[in-house]
């Protein structure tokens, strides 16, 4: 004899539901701080370099790190709304005279843009690059900017 058992659809949502977060938790976290993926053309792999962005009542200020790069390795363009920083970290020197117990530097080429709001100032923007830090000024338009208004005594 088949025993019959109450089907309680929540319960099976619920189950499902919390798996797939699991799931959807473990896949982030594995994949989170991965520095590079696979160009799919060229197969060669693009790296994403650190970044920070940070806003002040001037505009913003961008920050990446590019250590072991020249200020000379790096590209920063603006096209319409979108800032595009590029460069390629290139091969170490393979050495035949050496054996390698572990090699964790990567080379190949980066990529990271920015799509840049109304309120900055495109013909402001400056690049400095010092210690393998990019640093780039993105000051907001002088309208942009927030204006005080005195209060006085009537």
């Amino acid at each position: 004899m088949v025993n019959l058992v109450r089907w309680t659809p929540g319960k099976l949502l619920r189950d499902t539901r919390s798996f797939d977060q699991l799931f959807d938790e473990l896949w982030r976290s594995a994949w989170a701080n991965w520095p590079m993926a696979f160009d799919t053309d060229t197969a060669r792999p693009v790296l994403r370099p650190p970044m920070d962005v940070m806003e002040d009542e001037n505009g913003l200020t961008v920050r990446v790190e590019l250590p072991g790069l020249t200020a000379e390795d790096v590209s920063v363009e603006v096209e319409g709304d979108m800032l595009t920083i590029s460069g390629e970290f290139k091969a170490a020197e393979e050495r035949e005279d050496v054996r390698y117990h572990l090699r964790e530097r990567c080379a190949g080429t980066f990529r990271r843009s920015l799509r840049l709001s109304d309120t900055v100032d495109v013909e402001h923007i400056t690049a400095t690059f010092e210690n393998g830090v990019l640093t780039l000024a993105l000051p907001k338009r002088p309208e942009a900017q927030p204006k005080r208004i005195e209060v006085r005594t009537a």
